[in-house]
This record gives C-alpha cells, sequence and structure tokens, in this order.
C-alpha cells in the first residue's frame, strides 16, 4: 500500500464526512456508549468545508479512497480518523509525521490535543504527555478525554 498525504480539498468534504462517521461507530464504541456516539458521529459536510477555512486539514489516500485525515488549527490538533481497515497501517503515524513537519515549518513550538480514550495511547507514542483526564462536551453528551501536549523539535529527514 501507498499512501498518499495530500491538502483538503472542498470536494473531500462528503467522503471526509462519511469516513468520520463510520469510524466514530466502528473504533470509538468500544470506549464510548451509544448516546456518547450518536452525538459525536453526526458531523457533516458542510461543517467539514467550514473548519477547512481556519485550520489545516491533511487527508490520506489509497490509490484515490480517503483512508484518513488530521486537522490542526492554531497549535491544537483537532482530528485524526484512520478508517477501520487502515488502523495498524502506519496511516496516522503518516499523517502525524506530516502534520508536524507543517506546523514545526510554522513556528509552533508545541502541539496540544483533546485524545480520545482510543486514540490516547496513539498520541503517547507520537512523544505526548497527559496533563489531565476532563470532559468533553458535545450537545448534551460529556465524554471523556484527556488533554495533552507535545513539545515540537526539528525532524531529521
Amino acid at each position: 500500500m501507498k499512501i498518499k498525504i495530500r491538502r483538503f480539498r472542498v470536494t473531500d468534504a462528503i467522503e471526509l464526512a462519511r469516513m468520520h462517521r463510520e469510524t466514530i461507530r466502528a473504533v470509538n464504541r468500544k470506549d464510548y456508549n451509544k448516546k456518547q456516539i450518536k452525538v459525536w458521529a453526526k458531523a457533516s459536510a458542510k461543517r467539514w468545508r467550514e473548519n477547512s477555512k481556519n485550520s489545516i486539514i491533511l487527508i490520506a489516500l489509497d490509490k484515490n479512497k480517503l483512508i484518513g485525515f488530521i486537522q490542526l488549527k492554531d497549535s491544537e490538533v483537532k482530528a485524526l480518523y484512520v478508517h477501520k481497515n487502515y488502523i495498524g497501517r502506519n496511516v496516522g503515524k503518516n499523517l502525524f509525521g506530516s502534520l508536524e513537519d507543517i506546523a514545526y515549518k510554522n513556528g509552533i513550538k508545541k502541539l496540544k490535543c483533546m485524545s480520545t480514550v482510543t486514540a490516547k495511547n496513539f498520541y503517547n507514542k507520537r512523544g505526548f504527555k497527559t496533563i489531565r483526564k476532563t470532559k468533553f462536551q458535545i450537545r448534551n453528551q460529556k465524554l471523556p478525554v484527556y488533554e495533552m501536549v507535545k513539545i515540537l523539535k526539528q525532524r531529521n529527514f
């Protein structure tokens, strides 16, 4: 498998929103209850088009199929999702590495994120440290998450 990473295009919004919802329903259900999953998995293509106006979104493709994405707004990783059939195949690692490079080149020295219970181990392996366990409010649900940070250093290529 050859992963291609590129910037988000507005034409990606529908496929990205679909993959986002499916990933939450398939992958995150082991760590969150049905009510939490239901409110979390409501992101629309319109929302992703809006998000792309004030953040960096990178897309991972296998051939022409969207298999993952990552979003950075200011110095915060707002989203990182990998298609359920591609987990464990370095998609997240490649997306994160590409985003780290962009962040560093843009003068960002520290990344923040609110990690899900599901993704906490992934972020730990990438050098993030947990600040505290907290709750993230989505409509009428409070989802447990971890506030995490990572100091960026220049990577050797």
